[in-house]
């Protein structure tokens, strides 16, 4: 396991963009009552996929998209049965033979991931599981294979926005079908009920052709009902029956409960239990963004948290080694804790492992909830389990996620500071340095005439000293640039002109995560104060007391220059 949840709780769109800004490699299994659809990843890029529906292939796909004649497919599909075990995937003979070219079966694959993705995106419910150690490799005909010629890249952004509009059109148009992504009348009934046969593959008898399906045929396996008591029906052997269905029974009255809980709160498990992944997640219901074996890469998660509005909340499992990796859980602490100074942090460990339980309260642990251990008290270990859910609900409950009612007295030094000053450069630089208390490095970019030129900057250098930045632009049509201009604040990924300009100039920041704040005076915008999180991690950047930040330092400046106009009067 590395990274896993429910659809219902974090949609495949963001975790497509997740896997794709982590530059996971490795084969995203999406199920749900409808059967299993995978998509393979190389290095964040998507490089192949598995229709829920077996009768939706590469080879049909490409015969649809008018991409490749029937007769081709045919006479491929028979010399690639007489290669025996020397066969290669089918697409990759088509391009080493010369029957289509490169480009075509990008087309033809791009538009299978697509199909795939608007499936998916019509789900109600579901899981998804990405398995790092396993890429899925056909020897059939689906895949571009694990040593082709040519590595496959498909652009992952592209690819999922078409699978957006694809989806949007055919909702509205209420044509949310297969044959419809490609505007092709349906298949004749004739055609396509079991896709192509066993005389096409150039298999004559039935049980051979039985023997070479491919265990990741999910449509032709019979499926195990998605239940809690059938994912852990593993992880509890050995348990008497009724003992596991004392939890079964917590566990769904569990979240039962949670499915009312308010989803203020964005709960992130860093576990390599599946059993501790499947009680914890009833637990938190609604609450429950994903589970992941990696801490290293908790960033992007927390950063995807905040983005959906809610308050990340972190679980550490210190797992069943206890005393063992004791020294490992503590500095990965230290590490999240130097990261995200102000992130909720609940550790799990044994209840005798009374020296990580010691170094946890040095990193500021929120809380320590006990972790049930099967070897040390198994004649217990179901009673010990449900105890640790019991504690964890009660944690939540403390852990509402609602933002604080009292006004930080930093904004109040913040806010008082931008009336003390009696320039109007002093204004904007006052906000800088209130704005660069929650970001970690910031430009001013002052409007003069039709261009936006850089003033002062601050944590560009390694000292985080005030600096200058020589930067002048013109804002591109159809930029954030021009948003802000127009007196938006803009906060989130940052867009190509960004990236050509700002980037360019101070460097590339480690989150995509980027801000422009306009300083309207008298309705006009004068300046923009851009911010980013430079080498650090994203945090909550605090939107509305900035803009009110913002707004006020946009008043100061109309007191001052009315003042200075009465003066010259």
């Amino acid at each position: 396991m590395s990274f896993e949840g429910d659809l219902e709780h974090l949609p495949l769109v963001d975790v497509i963009q997740l896997l794709h800004q982590t530059g996971k490699t490795g084969t995203l299994t999406l199920k749900s009552s409808k059967g299993e659809s995978q998509l393979v990843f190389r290095d964040g890029f998507i490089v192949s996929a598995n229709h829920v529906n077996n009768s939706i292939r590469i080879g049909q796909v490409m015969i649809d998209m008018g991409l490749l004649s029937r007769e081709a497919l045919e006479h491929a599909l028979k010399e690639q049965q007489r290669a025996g075990s020397e066969r290669k995937p089918i697409i990759q003979m088509l391009i080493e033979e010369g029957i289509v070219e490169t480009q075509a079966a990008y087309q033809g694959l791009e538009a299978l991931i697509e199909m795939t993705i608007v499936d998916v995106l019509t789900w109600t419910k579901g899981t998804f599981c990405l398995d790092v150690n396993e890429i899925v490799v056909s020897d059939d005909y689906r895949y571009f294979p694990e040593k082709a010629n040519t590595q496959i890249h498909m652009n992952t952004q592209s690819i999922l926005m078409d699978a957006l509009r694809i989806y949007d059109e055919r909702k509205r148009d209420g044509t949310l079908t297969p044959e419809s992504i490609f505007d092709a009348p349906p298949v004749a009934e004739s055609q396509s009920g079991s896709g192509i046969s066993a005389a096409d593959l150039g298999l004559e008898e039935l049980d051979e052709l039985e023997s070479r399906i491919p265990r990741f045929f999910s449509a032709i396996k019979e499926e195990t009902p998605d239940t809690i008591a059938g994912r852990l029906q593993k992880e509890l052997s050995g348990i008497p029956a009724h003992e596991q269905q004392e939890l079964f029974d917590y566990l769904e009255g569990a979240s039962a409960r949670a499915a009312e809980a308010e989803a203020t709160l964005g709960v992130i498990l860093v576990t390599s239990s599946r059993l501790m992944r499947e009680c914890i997640s009833a637990v938190c219901g609604p609450r429950f963004v994903c589970a992941t074996d990696d801490p290293l890469q908790l960033d992007p998660f927390i950063e995807q948290t905040r983005s959906r509005e809610k308050s990340p909340l972190l679980l550490l499992d210190a797992g069943e080694d206890r005393g063992r990796n004791g020294r490992d859980v503590a500095a990965l602490l230290q590490q999240i804790r130097e990261r995200h100074p102000a992130l909720p942090v609940v550790l799990f460990a044994a209840p005798d492992d009374f020296q990580l339980a010691a170094s946890a309260q040095e990193y500021g642990v929120t809380a320590v909830l006990p972790r049930a251990c099967r070897d040390d008290r198994s004649e217990s270990f179901i009673a010990d389990l449900t105890a640790g859910c019991r504690a964890l609900a009660a944690c939540l409950k403390r852990q509402t996620g609602a933002p604080t009612s009292q006004i930080p007295a930093q904004f109040r030094a913040q806010f008082a500071a931008l009336a003390e000053q009696r320039e109007a450069a002093e204004v904007t630089f006052a906000l800088l340095q209130a704005v660069c208390g929650v970001f970690r490095r910031g430009v001013t970019l002052v409007v003069v005439r039709s261009e936006l030129i850089a003033e002062r900057a601050m944590g560009i250098g390694a000292d985080g000293a005030v600096t200058s930045v020589k930067l002048r632009l013109n804002a591109p049509e159809e930029s954030l640039y021009q948003k802000a201009l127009g007196g938006e604040l803009c906060y989130g990924d940052a867009d190509q002109s960004l990236r050509d300009t700002i980037y360019a100039a101070v460097g590339t920041p480690i989150s995509g995560k980027a801000l422009l704040l306009p300083v309207k005076s008298f309705g006009r915008v004068i300046a923009i104060i851009y911010a980013d999180f430079g080498a650090g991690a994203g945090t909550d950047p605090q939107l509305p007391l900035l803009e009110i930040l913002a707004q006020h330092a946009g008043l100061v400046i109309d007191n001052i220059l009315y003042r200075k106009r009465c003066a010259q009067k």
